[in-house]
């Protein structure tokens, strides 16, 4: 448990290819002036273990690639309500390969849901064992790092 008012939490694979996105936008928050309280956190490839991380923590943003079926390198913001909408379809359960929408459904049943959660996810193009991003995924990474910077500075901006 990380006690912050504001995680971060950066999910992936980076010897996945595009799957290491996540990972990416927390090396590039690193180089900047973040407000205090907030808390920068690799999370891995994310599971179950996600209700660990963020307990405690007021608000969580979330960073992954995703299979969204849209261009590769297309940004997707979601918040909470739409995050639970994900969380109430949720399909099969594996504990050792939980996804995204599997935690947030155990999560709001066992009341550990942040009161603040986001996940900002880019459409993959190649998720494939080997290091480094495809380009239109590596030019999402500084996009994304400048939406969390302006979300949690109060100043929310367009993705496009």
């Amino acid at each position: 448990m990380i006690l912050s008012d504001t995680l971060v939490i950066g999910l992936g694979n980076p010897l996945m290819g595009d799957d290491g996105f996540g990972l990416a936008v927390m090396a590039a928050l690193e180089e900047r002036a973040l407000p205090p309280g907030m808390v920068l956190l690799d999370g891995g490839t994310g599971g179950l273990s996600l209700l660990h991380l963020w307990e405690g923590a007021g608000r969580v943003i979330l960073v992954d690639a995703a299979d969204m079926d849209r261009p590769a390198g297309t940004i997707c913001h979601v918040g909470r309500d739409k995050l639970q909408t994900l969380a109430g379809n949720s399909p099969t359960l594996s504990l050792h390969h939980a996804g995204l929408a599997q935690v947030l459904a155990i999560g709001r049943e066992l009341g550990m849901l942040p009161e603040r959660l986001d996940l900002f996810a880019v459409q993959a193009e190649s998720v494939v064992p080997g290091t480094g991003l495809s380009p239109p995924v590596a030019a999402a990474v500084e996009k994304v790092a400048d939406s969390i910077q302006a979300e949690l500075s109060g100043l929310r901006q367009d993705l496009k």
